[in-house]
């Protein structure tokens, strides 16, 4: 049996997959979408599928973006055999010359929520996170109806949970294959927090991640020859 599960990233939810989604379902694989909630739609994190036919080989891919690595359970990530991390990172803020003003930006951003100043702050991460593309193809995500009440606590949350991020998750099946993709003009994750992750990875891991660097990409990855690629690549890991 094939599936996914899909975690978006921070102050994103689970439309970020539409594309993805509709193309996986076209191969044959049945997609199920994790959301945290943080706008009109409902928190939910669906369960792995178990086959009844122990003859059949099974492949439970968990693709994420961004925060999604450290947003989702670890029974769900210890049960993935297949884990696909875009633009995602063990340690966000990194430990260099660039870690002062990242974390103060991140503090400032926290102080915003909950305040008449928070649209208009959330405005310009989604215009940083989507160059180097068109201002029309902004995913404004849970803004399209605005942050509910729930959600803007659990935005707070999680922002805390990324300023703290240190390692990778401890849920995380050493014996998965993985695949890290980071756009060479994300302007979120730094190059430092980019190289940290795969070395991270590739202590943690048994095997060696793969890594794919897609050139001119943003933080926001949903292009079609992406999608295709990476369907590509589960066919024969």
């Amino acid at each position: 049996m094939k599936q996914v599960i899909a975690m978006h990233g921070w102050c994103s939810d689970s439309t970020y997959w539409q594309n993805w989604e509709s193309k996986f379902i076209l191969d044959g694989w049945y997609w199920k979408n994790a959301e945290r909630g943080y706008g009109c739609l409902k928190a939910s994190e669906p369960f792995w599928i178990k086959s009844l036919n122990r003859n059949i080989m099974n492949k439970r891919v968990f693709i994420c973006h961004s925060l999604g690595l450290h947003l989702i359970s670890t029974k769900l990530l210890n049960e993935a055999s297949h884990v696909i991390l875009l633009n995602s990172f063990s340690r966000f803020i990194p430990d260099d010359k660039e870690s002062r003003s990242i974390k103060t930006a991140l503090n400032g951003m926290y102080k915003h929520i909950g305040k008449t100043t928070e649209k208009n702050m959330l405005l310009k991460f989604y215009s940083k996170a989507n160059k180097p593309y068109k201002d029309s193809l902004i995913i404004k995500g849970p803004l399209q109806k605005g942050i509910s009440f729930q959600g803007r606590k659990k935005l707070k949350k999680d922002l805390e949970v990324l300023i703290n991020s240190n390692k990778i998750p401890t849920g995380l099946n050493k014996k998965a294959k993985l695949l890290i993709v980071n756009g060479t003009k994300d302007q979120i994750i730094s190059s430092s927090t980019r190289q940290l992750l795969i070395k991270d990875l590739g202590e943690y891991l048994e095997t060696s991640p793969s890594h794919w660097e897609i050139k001119g990409g943003g933080h926001f990855l949903n292009s079609s020859d992406l999608i295709n690629r990476i369907n590509h690549w589960l066919k024969t890991n």
